[in-house]
Order: structure tokens, then sequence, then C-alpha cells
């Protein structure tokens, strides 16, 4: 895509401005510097472009002249072979416009930009003075890492190390091995935290069945009392509303009797009270607007009888009323015609001096001497353009003349360099170039270093994890092996074996916990029995019923034997069961109270004896479970430990960890053995190919060391690099060269041919003209100068001898005029100036007319008047009417009687109003359908009672609010004290906050992964990235660093560091420095490089789209700045190249490296 046009319409401080960078010159650079002062719009313009690919931003800040619906930016672009005119304007939709101003889908630009987004082509393709330090100092932040300047520089986007840092960092603060300060390990410490607390929960749960039978007594017996008192209020309240309403019912008997005085008093309508002062006001003003109209209209009968008429007048009011158009132009003939004729005569000596000037005096005819326009302009064209051909002829010869010296010298130097060989050839150069490559890429030696150094850490952080181990192992020194083959639980096998065991003691203590409860009860309910039985002798169920069948065996022997010993047996049996049912019922209640006793103790009894069952399964099941575990562990451990299974389980948890982390440095002392041995054997290898390579190059250092060794090959090869480049350096400044002496050679003749040419042309010109012996340029440019005041002279004369003879005829017109219409009013003509008759008839015209006007208006108005009294009498019925309506009514004779009886019955619907509302109240205060039966019952009521009950409720009420307050009290302590231990509802808290915790754990898991395996991927992808670009950019970014910096670096390398590579520039003296240890100035120069390369770089997969660079050389001094103009030169052959600057010697510059390149200044 290129940039063919920007038009700046309505755009920032631009109104109507194009910037027109031409067509493309197949073959030359497409480089284009625009100049400008600061504030000059450079800026300006580059966000016009980016807003016309893309759409003016929703808040753009280029709307502070033009107003946002009307901004407008438009431009021709070129691509797919051909022309697009298109336009962007400020709305939502369809904001991109064709040439004719129909809309157009974005879809049209996406195939040359490639789905480049804003930001993309703003980082990618453009650059300034800012990203220009962020470059540099991405390399500074980045340490020279390859992949990631290599990906920065064709992106545009500094700063990739840091962002991964940041991502790194990140996903460490969530999680790290071993640490304690991060989020997760922060939430497993919390759970470990509620699980404490739920044990200790569960621990106090025994004493809450007690608790909770307490609460409910406490509440049932708080309810009860709250609905006591309620029923109380509600009596209360009631007297009140009884009491309220006494005095409104006096009240609403008072207005009823007052009604009832006003009954036969008639009902108007509502809106007479209203209507009534204003029909009294209509009626005055009626007959006072009545008697007015009337004296009106008889004034202006009299009036109009007084008006006199000139009818002749009126008559000829057209042609009298042309006469003032006339008279104008009748006055100024008179006084403009001898001020024109002067004028005329002025205008003829002027031509004849203006044909003297031109030799032409004696010419009857000068309008044959004036020119053609076209011929003019021909001649005015070739004049012009004299000044410009011969420079160029000029510029042509000297420039051909200091390109054929700069040749001459090229080939000399080109022989000198040519004449300085090489000692290797291709064959030997590669072999010695890839052995030195696998040697740098190679970290045999920082692995084996690496292995060696933490080699005797691992072996003792083994030593220390396996320690512990020796007694179980039965050996003194035990090895990874055998740690592996020690059978110890899982977590999860010994977190059920310690939950199974403390379910179990749990279960033993509450066994045994209730078990003593349940005695002391049975202490107590055995100790309350006895204490009935000794305080109140009680005799039991059992006695009476034996005193009873006592009493029944007597009766029966009585009536077998019906004698008198049997008569006095039975007297005292009945006597005696007599006295015990007597006993009986005079303690009854002590007796319920034993038997519920007797009860009692049963139950509890019963419940000990369920109890013990229930601890001698537990222990059962205790004694198991130790089974069970001494089968699975090893007896080295039983034997170390003491009975608590809450020791041993923590013991063999230590030694799972121990032996995990055993078993890891282990696997990593194994590894790191591996990985010494492995790193000497590819060691001797790259040193035996590096030596090999050496010999085939005839350099014998093989008994030397690898480092030695590989600087003789970095010098041979940095030796043969800057040899190969000055050749490579010498031939391309011989090709270019050679294509400016032919360039110059070809201008040359071009400005020859453009010479002779302008000649031919200048003499055909003339040959149409009747000056065609003149060959002077400036004699010829002065007669058209005289020729151009010659035409306009010409026409002013023709211009006035037409005015004179039309003033002439208007004059003797208006006459004439005058004349006649003086004849029609049969006045003789007086020997009085024409003028002053034209005004006298005038004059007359204007007073007949304002006569006839008022006459007119009079009239009018008389009818007005007519119209006026007829409707004044018409509303004067109407009242009439209206007034006798209400008289009817109320059968009074005036409206103040009126107004009397509606003042009554106001008064009257005011007592019904308030006769209403005092029911409404009665009614509001008692619970009645109407207002009759309230009556009927307030009447029935003894309001005295009610008084004094009215007093007791309120004395009860406080008695009932204080029991009230009591009973809630007991209620609150009770629930406080359920609360204090626990129960229900705060397990269930802690397991929802379990919950919770579980949940945040996963996410921030799920995060963790994220993180990190994004920045895994980012930095596999800036490998593979270095890998594909290596070749192509490094060899582009290293000619373009040779010529910024002049020479002093002549080229770039890359150099194996652990598992990346870096950059190192290549210095002239045969040294090497790394990216990040370049000066801040030199950090600069290498991103432009870099952003060069990565431009070709994309350009060559992929439709190019112009750069824009705004100002980047602030820094550069001039050598620097003509090397990146050149290079932009190369660029710009490829795709278009716009550089925008305010410093007017960089225009100078880049017309002398790149003569191709084309300015285009902004007006300030």
């Amino acid at each position: 895509m290129r940039l063919r046009r920007l038009d700046l319409t309505r755009y920032g401080k631009f109104t109507d401005y194009s910037l027109d960078f031409g067509d493309a010159n197949p073959g030359s650079p497409d480089l284009h510097i625009v100049y400008g002062l600061n504030e000059a719009g450079k800026s300006t313009s580059l966000s016009a472009y980016l807003d016309l690919l893309y759409g003016i931003e929703e808040r753009s800040r280029y709307n502070f002249l033009h107003a946002y619906n009307a901004m407008q930016v438009g431009a021709c672009l070129e691509f797919d072979g051909a022309p697009h005119d298109l336009k962007r304007v400020k709305q939502r939709t369809n904001s991109l416009l064709d040439g004719r101003g129909e809309p157009v889908a974005e879809a049209l630009l996406s195939v040359p930009l490639a789905g480049i987004s804003r930001d993309a082509y703003r980082t990618m393709f453009s650059l300034d003075d800012v990203t220009l330090e962020e470059g540099g100092n991405a390399i500074l932040q980045s340490k020279g890492d390859l992949g990631e300047l290599l990906f920065s520089a064709s992106a545009g986007l500094a700063g990739v190390s840091a962002t991964l840092g940041a991502i790194t960092d990140e996903a460490d603060s969530l999680y790290k091995k071993r640490a304690r300060s991060t989020r997760i390990a922060e939430l497993k410490q919390k759970l470990a935290e509620l699980k404490t607390r739920r044990d200790e929960i569960d621990t106090l749960a025994s004493a809450h069945a007690g608790l909770v039978a307490t609460l409910a007594q406490a509440e049932t017996a708080y309810d009860e009392a709250m609905h006591a008192r309620g029923a109380a209020q509600g009596r209360r309240e009631a007297i009140a509303r009884l009491l309220r309403a006494r005095p409104l019912a006096a009240e609403y008997r008072r207005v009823e009797a007052e009604l009832a005085l006003r009954a036969d008093l008639p009902r108007p309508p509502s809106d007479w009270a209203r209507e009534l002062p204003r029909l009294k006001e209509e009626e005055t003003r009626l007959a006072t607007r009545l008697a007015g109209v009337e004296a009106d209209a008889e004034r202006l009968r009299a009036e109009i009888d007084a008006i006199d008429l000139d009818e002749r007048v009126l008559a000829l009011a057209d042609r009298i009323g042309q006469l003032g158009k006339g008279l104008v132009r009748f006055g100024g003939a008179e006084e403009d015609l001898p001020k024109r004729r002067i004028a005329l005569a002025e205008r003829q000596a002027v031509i004849g001096a203006i044909l003297a000037r031109l030799g032409q005096a004696a010419c009857g005819a000068p309008e044959d001497l004036l020119l053609a326009t076209t011929t003019v302009g021909t001649l005015r064209d070739l004049i012009e353009m004299r000044s410009g051909v011969e420079a160029r002829l000029e510029t042509a010869s000297r420039e051909l003349s200091a390109a054929k010296s700069a040749h001459e010298r090229a080939i000399a130097d080109r022989q000198a360099v040519a004449d300085d060989g090489d000692p290797l050839d291709a064959s030997q150069l590669s072999r010695l170039t890839t052995a030195l490559t696998v040697v740098r890429r190679s970290d045999h030696a920082t692995r084996q270093r690496l292995g060696e150094r933490g080699l005797a850490e691992l072996e003792r952080r083994f030593s220390e994890y396996s320690r512990p181990f020796a007694a179980l192992l039965d050996v003194s020194d035990p090895d990874g092996e055998a740690l592996r083959a020690l059978a110890l639980p899982d977590p999860r096998q010994l977190e059920a074996w310690r939950t199974a065991l403390s379910a179990i003691d749990r279960r033993i203590a509450d066994h045994a916990e209730r078990r003593r409860e349940l005695v002391t009860r049975q202490k107590q309910a055995e100790a309350k029995i006895l204490a009935l039985r000794a305080t109140s002798g009680l005799i039991d169920d059992a006695e009476a019923l034996r005193l009873r069948e006592a009493r029944d065996t007597a009766w029966a022997a009585h009536l077998a034997r019906l004698d008198r010993a049997s008569a006095e047996t039975f007297e005292a049996a009945m006597r005696a069961d007599d006295l015990t049912a007597t006993a009986r019922l005079a303690a009854m209640r002590d007796l319920a109270d034993l038997r519920g006793l007797s009860q009692e103790l049963s139950l509890i009894t019963a419940s000990i004896t369920r109890q013990e069952e229930l601890l001698d399964e537990a222990e059962a099941e205790r004694e198991t479970l130790c089974t069970e575990l001494r089968a699975a562990l090893p007896a080295a451990l039983f034997r170390t430990a003491d009975d608590s299974f809450a020791r041993l389980f923590s013991q063999i948890e230590t030694m799972v960890r121990n032996r995990a982390d055993a078993l890891a440095a282990w696997e990593r002392l194994e590894a790191t053995r591996r990985e010494i041995e492995e790193a000497r054997a590819d060691a001797e290898i790259d040193r035996e190919s590096l030596a090999d390579a050496l010999r085939s190059a005839g350099l014998h250092e093989e008994s030397g060391s690898m480092a030695a060794m590989v600087a003789t090959a970095e010098a041979t090869i940095a030796g043969h690099a800057t040899r190969t480049a000055a050749r490579e350096a010498a031939d391309k400044a011989m090709a270019n060269l050679e294509r400016g002496l032919s360039d110059r050679r070809s201008e040359f003749e071009a400005a020859k041919t453009a010479s002779a040419d302008w000649q031919s042309r200048f003499a055909a010109a003339l040959g149409e003209t009747w000056f065609p012996e003149e060959t002077s340029a400036g004699a010829v440019r002065e007669i058209l100068e005289t020729l151009d005041r010659l035409g306009p002279a010409l026409h002013d004369r023709d211009e006035l001898a037409r005015r004179i003879a039309l003033m002439e005829r208007d004059r003797d017109d208006f006459a004439a005029e005058v004349k006649s219409l003086l004849s029609d009013l049969g006045e003789s003509v007086e020997t009085e100036a024409v003028s002053s008759i034209a005004a006298t008839l005038a004059a007359r015209l204007d007073k007949a007319r304002r006569a006839q006007d008022l006459k007119a208006d009079k009239i009018a108005a008389l009818a007005h008047l007519a119209d006026s009294e007829r409707a004044l009498r018409q509303d004067l019925a109407e009242f009439s009417a209206r007034r006798a309506q209400m008289t009817e009514f109320f059968q009074v004779e005036t409206l103040t009687d009126v107004a009397g009886s509606l003042e009554q019955a106001a008064e009257r619907d005011r007592q019904e109003a308030r006769l209403r509302a005092l029911a409404d109240q009665i009614l509001a205060a008692l619970p009645m359908p109407a207002i009759e039966p309230a009556l009927v019952e307030m009447d029935a009521t003894d309001f005295e009672v009610l008084e004094r009950e009215e007093a007791e409720l309120a004395a009860r009420l406080g008695d009932l609010d204080e029991r009230t307050r009591q009973l809630f009290a007991d209620k609150t302590r009770a629930r406080d004290r359920l609360e204090a231990i626990g129960g229900g509802s705060e397990v269930a808290r802690i397991e929802a906050e379990k919950r919770t915790i579980f949940l945040e754990i996963e996410e921030l898991a799920d995060t963790y992964l994220r993180l990190k395996s994004g920045a895994l991927v980012a930095a596999e992808a800036l490998r593979a990235y270095r890998d594909k670009h290596r070749s192509s950019m490094m060899k582009r970014a290293s000619e373009a660093f040779r010529l910024i910096t002049r020479g002093d670096y002549i080229g770039l390398a890359a150099q194996p560091d652990k598992d990346r590579e870096t950059l190192i520039g290549l210095t002239r003296q045969g040294g090497s420095k790394l990216a990040s240890e370049m000066s801040k100035g030199t950090r600069f120069q290498l991103y432009l490089a870099l952003r060069l390369a990565g431009y070709e770089e994309f350009a060559a997969s992929r439709p190019a789209v112009p750069f824009i660079a705004d100002d980047i050389m602030e820094t550069f001094d001039e050598p620097r700045s003509e090397e990146v103009l050149r290079l932009f030169g190369e660029m710009a052959k490829i795709g278009q190249v716009v550089y925008l600057t305010h410093h007017r010697h960089l225009c100078d510059l880049a017309r002398r490296i790149v003569p191709q390149a084309r300015i285009h200044e902004l007006a300030g």
C-alpha cells in the first residue's frame, strides 16, 4: 500500500490542505521528507493518516478548530494496482466514504493492511524519539537476549523481558514450593485453624441438650407473659377510643340540630357562588361600553363628511408615481454629463500614450494590437522557464564533472582492497565456522562446572535427610533404593487412622462423661426419694395396695362368718385403709413427686447400663484399631514411640515428608552425577571437532586449551569477515558511483535537450505576434506588460461613451413625460424648470393619497363600531336572562339578595361537611359499621366505670411490663449460654468458610497454572522466533548497524549463553561487546538497525505499508544522520518511507544522499 496524497480537509489546525506525495517512480527510492517548524502540524498529519485508516478516535484531541461532526480527512491510497480516493468523517457508522461520498465497507482496507490494528501500525511502522529510547532501554533490560530483541524490533514492542519477569513474580506470589508467605500457603494455614476450632466445638456439644431445654422453657414463659400483656393493652386502647369519641358525639348532636333549621333552603348549583361577582361586574361594564360606542360612531360620521379628495390627480397616480425614478436619473444626468465628457477625453489621451510606448502612435485601430490569451500565456510560461533551464544545464554539467572524479577514486580504492588476499577458502571457513558455532552454542563447561559445584551440597543434603531412617532400615548409610523400598502409609491412610482413632476416643470420653452424669443424677433421685419418705411419712403405692388387699380379705371373712370378731377385724382393716387414703389425698402432690422420681430413677438406671455397654463397644473398637496399626506399621516405630498415638502419627507424617525430601535429593544427586559425565564427554567431542577444523585451516593450536582454540578461531573468522565486508563495501560503493555517473550523464543530456527545446518553442510563439523579430526575453516581457494596460484602457473609453449616450436619452424622455402630464390635468405649461414641476405633482399626489387613506380608515372604524354595538347588545340580553334565572331560583329581586341566599347555602354545606368529618372521626375511634349504632352505644356507656377500669389496666400493664422484662432477660441468658458453647450453626459456618477457602485455592491454582504456562509459552515463542528469523534479520541488521556506526562496528553476531543466545557487536579492532554493555547512543542506533531490518523482514512476506519516522535523529551527528538517510533510501526501494523533521539541514542531506528523495514543506 502507498500514500499518494493526504487531504487534511477539516482536521486539527488544517482546513482544505493537502500533502501530495506524487506518483511512485519504478526503480527509484520512494523517500519523502516532510519539513515543518515546531507546531506546523507534523504529528497532526501522522494522526490524520492513522485516523483515515482506522477511524477518527472517539475522544479526538484534534477538534479544537472544527467540531466533531465537521471533521474530515481524506487520501488517495494505491493498492491492488489501482488508486483509491477515500474520505473519513467523524461518525459511529459508515464513516469511510469513497470519492463520490458514498459509504464503503471497512473490509476494503483490511487486505492492504494485512489485518494490522491501529496500535500495531503505530508500534511496527512508525518510529519517534520516545520509541527509540524505549527500544534502547529494552536492550538493557533483556541483557541482549537475541530472541527478545528480534521480536521487539520487528513488532515494535519494547519491554518484553520486563513483562515476562512481572508474570513470573505474580505467579510466585501465588505459590512457591516450601514458601510460607504465598497466598495459597496462607489459605492452607487458615484451613488448619478452622479445623482446630471445629474440634473444640465438638468437645462442648455434650452440654447442648440441657441448655436447649432451658431455652425452650424460658421462651414459653416469655410468650405467655407477652400474650397477657397484649390482651390488657388491647382492652386499654378500646377504653381510650371510647373516651376520645365522647366529645365528638356531643359535637355531632349540636351540628345536627343546627342543620335542621336550614332544611328548607334550596340547593343552588355549585358554580353560582363564583359566578355571582362576575355577573355584577358584567352588568356595569356592558352599560358603560354601550354608551361609549354610540358616542364614537356619531363623531366618526361627522369627520368623514369633512374630508375633500383630489380626484383628477388620483386618476393619474401611476404616471405621477413613475416621475420619482425619472427625476433621480434626470438630476444625475444634468450633474454627471460634463464630468463624463472630461473623463472620456482623459481615457483617449491614455490610449495615445500607450500606443506611443509601443511605437504604434499612428495606429488607427488599437484593438488590432491586442494578442490572444493563449499566445500571452505561452510567452510568459517560456520566459519563466528560461532561468530554470539555464540553471539545470549548469548544475548538470558541474555534477557530471564531480561524478567522474569520484568514480576514478572508487576504482583505485577497490583495486587496493582486491590486492589484500584471504588465506582461507570457502570450505575451510565453513568447517571452522561450523565447529566454532557448535562450541559457542554448547554449554558443556557450564553444565560440568555447575554440576561439580552443587555435588557436595546434594550429597550432604541426602545424608541429612536419610540419617533418621538408619534405625528403621538397620543400615548405617542408607541409599535411595533402600528408602524407596521402605513401606510407610500414605497421607490418606494416615489421616483415615487418625480420624477413626479420634472419633473412637471422643465416643469413649462422651460415654464416660454421660455415665458420670447419669450416676450423679441417680444419687440425686435416690436422695430425693428418701427425703420425701422421711419428712412426710408417705405411703407408697405398694403399701396402699397391701392395706387395700387386707381390707378386702377381712370383708370376705366377715361375709363368710358374720360374727362379732370378723366384724371387728373388718372394721379395723377398713379404718386402716380409710386412714391411708386420707393421708395419700392430703399428700397428693408429694406422692406425685415420689412417683415421678421413681420413674426417673428407673430410666437413669437403664441409661447407665446402656452407656456402660456403649463404652465397652468403643474400647473394643479402639483395641481392634490398635492391632491393625501394629500390623501395618514397622515394628521399629513402636519401639521408639510411647503410648500416644497422636505423637506416633505426627512421627509417621514427619518420616513421610523426610523420605520424600530424601528421595528427591537422591534423584537430584544421581541426575547431577550423570550430567557431569555427559558434559565431560560432550566437551571432549567438541574439542576434537574444533582441533580438526583448525588443523584443516593451517592453524596448529590443538595442544592448547579450549579457550585458546576458540580465541584463535574467532580471530581468524573475524579477520575474514572484515576483509569480506571491506570488499563488499568497495563493490557496493563502486556500483553506486557507476549508477550515479550514468544518472549524471543522462541528466546533462536531458538539460541540453531542454535548452534547445525552449529556444524553438520561444521562436514559434513570437511568430504568432505582430513583433516576431524581437528575440530578447526582456523586451518581450515589457511589450506584454504594456499590452496588459492597453486592453483595460480601451474598455474604459468605450464604456464612458456608452454611458454618456444613455444619460442624454433619459434626460429628454423625462421632460416629454412631464409636459404630457400637465396637458392631461388641463393645466398650462409654465416656464418653470421641469424638475420643479415634477416635484409639485408628486407633492399633490401624496396629499391626495393621504386624504383618501384617512377617509377609508374612518369608514372602517365606523363599521367596526357598528359591529361592537351589536355584540354589546347581544351580551346584554344574555346577561339579563342569567340574572332572571338566579333571582327566580331564590325568589328575590336583585343580585344582592341572591348573594345573601348563596352565603346561607354555603354555611349549610360547611355544617354538613363538619357533620361528615365528625362521623368519620367517631367511626375511626369505634369499630362500628355506621354512625347511628355508634351514637346509641355511646349513649348506653357508663363512662365513670370505664375511667376506673382504665386506671386499673394502667397499673396492671406496669406489672406485666416488669415481668416480661425479667422473662426476656432469662431467655436472653439461656440463649447466650447456648451460643457460648457453639453448636450446629457455628459448625455449619466453619464448613461454609472451609468450602469458600477451597474454592479460592482452586481459583488461585488455576491462575498460577495460566501464568506459569503463559510465561513458558512466551519464552518458547521467543526462541522459535529467534531461530526462524536469525539468519535473514541478523544479516540485514548487521549491515545496517555497520553503516550507522560508520564502521566502528563491522557487524553483529550471536553468542551462546546457557539456554539462550546473546547479541554482541563486532568492533573494527576485532573485539566484541555485549549489546547490553554498549553506550546509550549506540544502543539507540542498534535498536534502529533492528527496526529497519524488521521492516524489511515484514515486507519480504507480505505487501509493504508506508513507514513513518518522526524526528528520530535529534541526537545523531551529521555522519550518522547521512547513513540513516542512506538506509531509509534502501528501505524506500521496498516500500514508501516518510520522515517528519523540523531540521532544515536534514532536507539538504537527504537531497545529497538520496537525490530522488522528495521534499515537502508544511506552512508554519
